[in-house]
């Protein structure tokens, strides 16, 4: 077990140590709430990951509570930054939509962590639960989401249907493929995956 982290008296705090030691406990944090689930995980082991004492973890999140719903909204921000990224790229049409989903489907490829935590979330905490980018959660997710589907309907590349209901349909397959990796445990290649839902959702399955 590490010792607990302190200043000495009048030492100034060093604000990217901090940030750096935030960072690193969320991220084991992350790993191992996926791995033992929040019932069965002891702030200890995750400080014990770390290799930091147990008040070292508490002086940055008081409770497990705390810690595991900061994990979670960590993988969200992550989640929505690369995610706005891709979509402030000057892609016009179905290569805008073809960026969004794989961009999606590796980000979870890269984290599935992530996945098991979103589950655990509304397991646990069923009040709190975050929807995911492509549904909307507030006004600003609100404005990305319509200057997105306007830049869509203006290239002429979709029918001005309801943008709800355009983001749910996409949202509800993209949540399926990435819950149904984490469960089966199959090995997903998100390229390949992104294909295959590109060409569902761009060219439909009926012949004309």
């Amino acid at each position: 077990m590490g010792a607990v982290e302190s200043r000495k008296p009048g030492r100034p705090r060093d604000p990217d140590l901090e940030a750096r030691r935030k960072a690193q406990i969320l991220d084991t944090a992350a790993r191992v709430f996926a791995t033992y689930g929040f019932a069965n995980t002891q702030v200890q082991t995750i400080a014990n990951h770390v290799g930091v004492g147990n008040g070292t973890v508490y002086r940055y999140f008081p409770t497990k509570e705390q810690l595991f719903l900061s994990a979670v909204e960590r993988g969200l921000k992550e989640l929505e930054v690369e995610m706005d990224a891709v979509l402030a790229q000057p892609h016009a049409g179905a290569d805008l939509i073809r960026a969004a989903v794989r961009a999606y489907l590796g980000f979870f490829h890269r984290r599935p962590e992530m996945t098991e935590l979103f589950i655990q979330e509304r397991a646990a905490f069923p009040h709190h639960h975050r929807p995911l980018y492509f549904v909307t959660k507030d006004d600003e997710m609100e404005c990305k989401h319509a200057a997105f589907f306007n830049r869509l309907v203006e290239s002429g590349a979709v029918r001005a249907v309801p943008k709800e209901r355009f983001f749910a349909v996409i949202g509800d397959l993209l949540y399926g493929t990435i819950l149904t990796n984490l469960l089966t445990n199959r090995p997903s290649d998100p390229d390949a995956q992104a294909t295959d839902v590109l060409d569902v959702i761009l060219h439909g399955l009926l012949t004309e």
